[in-house]
């Protein structure tokens, strides 16, 4: 019997184990399967409507002036009055420094004095002239008397009725009259050469009053054109030596904007100006309207510059922009066929866009950048490819993990 009860024991642990484990089992709570869904990114796109469009380049330069004056001293003088200021709108002759003229004025008297010697002289040697001409009939009239009276003494000489001493007075007469008219011969001949050599000395002294006049006239400098007083050198009082720097202006009519022009739109520039097509940049600077037009390209590329330089004459705002300046303003080139403006966050990296299949999932497209345009207050990048339609969807915001296929969802419509 205990025998008997040994052996059922162990085997009634047994069941009620088992029996616990099959009540456990059945009483467990199910988890249910969850399912993973992918998730889709809220984006913003835009409906692909290719057309022709303008490209505008944003470029920035500086201000310059093709006609840019350094006035300097003529001659070494004091300053006896300056009549402008830095910044001072001059008209052309107007009076801009005086310089002491007291030398200058001395120097042109003594000049007058010398052109009033040579044309003396000039004058003397004409009625000199004048008088010989007058003179020499009568000289010839007198010497052949003198020789008649030779004559005759030598015949009352050879008589013995005349003494020998009154007949070399005769002969010493007719050899002075002889002297005379061979002086007076000479000065004749001679006159158109002493002409010159006076006429040569007066065309000399009437140069050298000329320079002193101009001198004089240099002690007063003036405006060469209309224009503007950038930086004034001096004062009054101060002594300036021939060349010394007076002051810098610059011509309104001149005033320019040089910019740098990326090499990637100099072949669009170039074609244009082929075309004869008028290149316009505009801006507001201060509150003010500016506009210019290309006039120029560099003729050198400078190392690292990427790019090469364009001048551009302003058309409005010359009479209050200031030289140096600098500027953004914007080129405005001729339309471009079939191309599309997005805003810069719908390019990944330089040439590639993505477009929104109708899974909302993403594909890219390769595209050419063909210039930028300002529309709707914001600057927006012009871009062409042959694998944009009409009609698609156009991501237009910038996904870090932007990847063929993702999955997007369009919230808003850019």
């Amino acid at each position: 019997m205990n025998r008997l009860r040994r052996l059922i024991l162990p085997l009634l642990i047994i069941a009620l184990a088992v029996g616990v484990f099959v009540v456990l089992k059945a009483t467990r709570p199910h988890s249910k399967a969850v399912e993973v869904k992918e998730k889709a990114w809220p984006v913003a796109a835009r409906i692909v409507e290719l057309g022709n469009w303008p490209t505008n380049i944003l470029l920035y330069g500086a201000v310059d002036a093709l006609n840019f004056s350094v006035l300097t001293a003529a001659l070494s003088a004091e300053v006896k009055q300056v009549h402008v200021i830095e910044g001072s709108q001059v008209r052309q002759g107007d009076l801009l420094v005086e310089l002491d003229d007291a030398d200058a004025r001395l120097d042109l008297r003594l000049a007058q004095a010398d052109v009033a010697k040579a044309k003396a002289a000039i004058a003397a040697q004409e009625s000199r002239h004048l008088a010989d001409l007058q003179t020499l009939p009568s000289e010839r009239k007198l010497y052949e008397l003198v020789q008649a009276e030779v004559k005759r003494l030598q015949d009352l000489s050879r008589k013995q009725v005349s003494s020998q001493s009154a007949l070399d007075t005769a002969r010493q007469s007719a050899a002075r009259q002889a002297i005379s008219i061979a002086r007076i011969e000479e000065s004749i001949r001679t006159h158109e050469s002493r002409m010159g050599e006076l006429e040569a000395a007066l065309v000399r002294a009437e140069a050298v009053r000329d320079k002193a006049r101009l001198q004089l006239a240099r002690t007063r400098v003036t405006a060469p054109f209309d224009g503007r007083v950038t930086r004034i050198y001096v004062a009054q009082g101060h002594r300036v030596n021939l060349g010394g720097r007076l002051l810098d202006m610059f011509e309104n009519d001149s005033l320019m904007f040089r910019a740098m022009l990326p090499a990637v739109y100099v072949p669009q520039v170039r074609q244009a100006l082929a075309d004869g097509a008028a290149l316009k940049v505009s801006g507001s600077v201060d509150g003010r309207e500016l506009e210019g037009h290309l006039i120029s390209l560099g003729a050198e590329v400078r190392q690292g510059s990427g790019g090469i330089e364009a001048l551009f004459l302003i058309d409005q705002g010359q009479d209050w922009l200031q030289k140096g300046r600098v500027l953004q303003l914007r080129l405005t080139l001729p339309e471009q066929e079939n191309v599309m403006p997005v805003p810069f966050e719908a390019l990944y990296g330089s040439d590639k866009v993505y477009v929104i299949d109708d899974e909302n999932r993403l594909r890219p497209v390769k595209v050419e950048r063909v210039g930028e345009i300002w529309r709707d207050g914001d600057n927006q990048v012009l871009i062409r490819s042959a694998g944009l339609k009409n009609g698609q969807r156009l991501l237009v915001t910038q996904l870090p993990n932007a990847v063929e296929s993702l999955l997007v969802e369009v919230v808003a419509d850019d």
